[in-house]
């Protein structure tokens, strides 16, 4: 008997020292009521007697709500209506039950989780999924998503192997804040289940940049102050995200970007160029994207992230044609045609626009081949092309500035690119049309100069030009006409040109150029190095032919 009372004792010690560290832990906390009737202040969660049956001794009404629950495209996991821990917690911060409301000894009322962050209401599809399996098959479905049996030991699923708020949150301890079960500090619970390609190396997450001159509440009531220390948060909220899908802060795809990329904490203000008169237009576009797009199907759109990834980002420069470190973990298209969720060459990713897609953006110039898929102007198999993909065909080119040769490479952004003098690098926006980062103008009798074909002269030697090493008549031809009238930048498909009739990107504006009265031919014919005729009519002079 003597020892059947000892056990008894035994045991309240243990519940009480259990029940004391408890209340001390949860004592000044948000989840201390006590000063709302009880003097308990477990009481509004648990109860010894008379609980709701298959908990842990839970004493609080749960909310009968039908939730709307988080979607993505990209989400492989399967959340319900919320289970578990989930749902007892959501009995006080969903807002429909009153905080008061127990089930044994309540003093009932009407004070209810007031407005704020820690009320969600019913719409949790603004919040990180809950109540989902998170299992060994889910990581092998999603790579980004580490397996269950890696996670830290703070972060703890339930018994059927389901992630519910009390795996990022312990309610019975706030030491450190928003009762996190561990430290957030650079995103060490985010990056605990979310191997993200890219991340650990990218430039977002080693940023020093200090988030405090943000226009963004969010980040100015942050507990860090670096985007690196912010790490996922700078971007993303766990809760209440104004973009749901993905949980980023704002709705509107390009704010997520341009509320530090706007000077205030990034070092360019990308703002600017994107007011220009030529700009990748991202602020025009809402809810067109979708990470799971196909580049060939998908609708007319450009947005920040269909250039950048912001998980894999680096600052680093790259020889043409490799991707450079700002375009790292981008998906694209390649030269012939198929789809690559991790561009290696620069030009897969403008293909993805620039390329099959049928929305894509027309020319300007009314050529008479007439061909809007750059990724076909850049075949390898086409009679000419500027040497994006390759090196060129041409192998006698004396007009290339040193240290540029026949073998040289360029990248779509050598003239596709910013016209600021700012620093401000990357096709967002120039004062030059078609996004061009010097001046190049394609209007009929445009008076040569250095400034009106500065983009060709970047690369081209003018003093080459004008002595006509290349072409005999360079100097006089140009003197009147702009150089697209004959050349067509990017260059002629294979399926549409000849190594005869569009050597030299030979692709005649017809709007300046016209067919041969007298033979009705309108035709370049290559006769060798730096030989050549043509049949045409120009500026009211008729060439029947015109040998060169």
């Amino acid at each position: 008997m003597r020892a059947i009372w000892a056990g008894i004792i035994g045991v309240f010690v243990i519940a009480v020292l259990l029940r004391s560290a408890v209340a001390a832990s949860i004592i000044g906390t948000p989840h201390d009521l006590s000063p709302m009737g009880e003097e308990d202040a477990c009481h509004y969660c648990h109860t010894p007697h008379g609980a709701l049956a298959g908990t842990p001794l839970w004493n609080h009404e749960l909310s009968t709500a039908v939730y709307q629950i988080y979607q993505s495209s990209s989400l492989d996991a399967e959340p319900g209506q919320p289970t578990g821990p989930s749902k007892l917690c959501l009995s006080c911060h969903d807002g429909t039950v009153a905080l008061t409301q127990t089930i044994s000894g309540g003093s009932g009322g009407g004070t209810y989780m007031p407005p704020g962050a820690a009320n969600l209401g019913t719409d949790l599809s603004d919040d990180h999924p809950i109540s989902f399996v998170y299992s060994a098959a889910l990581s092998a479905e999603d790579v980004q998503i580490r397996q269950p049996s890696t996670l830290p030991e703070q972060l703890k699923l339930d018994r059927s192997s389901e992630l519910q708020c009390t795996t990022c949150h312990n309610p019975h301890d706030n030491q450190y804040d928003n009762f996190l079960v561990m430290s957030n500090y650079r995103s060490e619970i985010c990056v605990s289940c979310h191997d993200l390609y890219g991340w650990t190396t990218s430039s977002h997450e080693s940023s020093t940049a200090s988030v405090l001159g943000s226009s963004d509440s969010y980040l100015q009531n942050s507990d860090y102050v670096t985007v690196a220390d912010n790490g996922c948060l700078s971007c993303h909220r766990p809760h209440s995200a104004g973009g749901s899908e993905r949980l980023l802060h704002f709705d509107k795809s390009e704010d997520n970007c341009l509320n530090c990329h706007d000077g205030s904490v990034a070092q360019t203000n990308l703002e600017n160029d994107l007011a220009k008169l030529s700009r990748h237009d991202v602020v025009s576009y809402q809810a067109v994207h979708d990470l799971k797009e196909s580049p060939t199907t998908s609708p007319r759109h450009v947005e920040c992230v269909d250039c950048h990834n912001p998980h894999a980002i680096q600052d680093t420069a790259a020889q043409a044609p490799a991707a450079p470190g700002v375009m790292r973990g981008v998906t694209g298209v390649t030269a012939s045609g198929g789809d690559t969720q991790k561009a290696q060459y620069g030009y897969e990713v403008c293909f993805k626009c620039h390329g099959d897609n049928p929305s894509r953006v027309e020319s300007t110039i009314t050529r008479q081949i007439t061909q809007t898929n750059t990724r076909l102007e850049f075949d390898l198999s086409g009679p000419s092309f500027h040497p994006v993909v390759s090196p060129g065909v041409n192998q006698n080119v004396p007009s290339l500035k040193s240290p540029m040769t026949v073998a040289t490479i360029i990248y779509c952004t050598d003239c596709h690119n910013s016209d600021s003098a700012s620093g401000t690098k990357g096709p967002h926006g120039s004062n030059y049309p078609n996004l061009l980062a010097y001046r190049y103008e394609t209007a009929d009798y445009t008076r040569e100069s250095e400034f009106v074909y500065e983009l060709c002269y970047k690369c081209h030697s003018r003093n080459s030009i004008l002595n006509d090493e290349s072409f005999p008549s360079h100097r006089r031809h140009i003197k009147k006409a702009p150089c697209s009238a004959c050349h067509d930048a990017h260059g002629i498909s294979s399926a549409q040109g000849t190594t005869t009739n569009n050597s030299h990107l030979i692709n005649f504006d017809t709007s300046i150029v016209s067919a041969d009265t007298m033979s009705g031919r309108l035709e370049f014919e290559d006769l060798g190095v730096f030989k050549g005729r043509c049949y045409l009519r120009c500026h009211m002079r008729r060439h029947s032919p015109k040998s060169y």
